[in-house]
């Protein structure tokens, strides 16, 4: 009897599917440039718990692992100097974009970072076939008149012509423009999305709920080629904001 049953079971095992490694499809990959600034590091708590391979984007990979811990694969690579790019991209599915200028003058002024380290960005994201790309820009990005540009040496206009190059790619893009940021918990109030055109100032939003929104907006496919402006309201978070990007204009 025992003979007999090991006789069967040796069959079933013989008859089970074979799992192949070429079957197994790896997570899609996200680069997140811009990992360890303020937006960078909030959107890359959310992206850990999320179910793809992060890549984290960081001039220093040595004293990125030391702040944040193998939470990614860090990659070393500069907006700035597009030759570093090309590694970094390498396999990319994903893209979000959370590089700003820290300064206003040199190398880290708005129209070397904001303005032509995005568009360095975009042209190796076109190369390596990336499918979507998300970007932190302003709900007032192209403004011409407005305070920021006084003191962030045009800062919002460099914002502006760095979309208009993002768009112009035909990559698939997603432009989230947040009210002010906030670095309270996320997941705590409502988040509400809305044409850019219908923003108005006195709005906040949580750092950690860009990183929400962000995260939708890689794979929501009414999410794709809008552009819009995120905040937090008064009422207890929901879900039903996914539904928001049917109807949100292109730019």
């Amino acid at each position: 009897m025992i003979r007999l049953i090991l006789a069967v079971l040796a069959t079933a095992l013989i008859n089970l599917p074979q799992v192949r490694a070429q079957d197994v499809q790896p997570k899609p990959l996200v680069l997140l440039a811009g990992a360890t600034g303020n937006n960078g590091s909030a959107i890359l708590g959310v992206l850990k718990d999320a179910p793809f391979r992060v890549r984290a984007m960081t001039r220093d990979a040595k004293k990125a692992i030391a702040k944040f811990g193998p939470v990614a694969e860090w990659v070393e690579a500069d907006v700035t100097k597009p030759e570093t790019l090309v590694d970094a991209m390498r396999g990319v599915d994903f893209v979000i974009d959370a590089v700003a200028a820290t300064g206003i003058m040199g190398n880290n002024k708005p129209e070397v970072v904001d303005f032509k380290g995005t568009e360095n960005l975009t042209v190796a994201a076109k190369a390596a076939g990336v499918k979507r790309f998300v970007i932190i820009t302003s709900s007032v990005s192209g403004k011409k008149d407005h305070f920021l540009n006084y003191i962030g040496n045009d800062v919002l206009i460099y914002k502006g012509k760095a979309e208009e190059v993002l768009i112009a790619s035909g990559i698939p893009y997603v432009i989230i423009g947040p009210t002010a940021m906030t670095d309270d918990p996320r997941g705590l109030h409502e988040i509400k999305l809305i044409p850019r055109s219908d923003y108005k100032g006195g709005t906040k939003i949580t750092r950690g709920d860009v990183g929400l929104v962000a995260l939708e907006s890689l794979t929501n496919p009414d999410a794709a080629n809008k552009a819009f402006t995120v905040f937090n309201g008064d009422g207890p978070a929901t879900k039903t904001w996914t539904r928001s990007f049917v109807g949100l204009p292109a730019k």
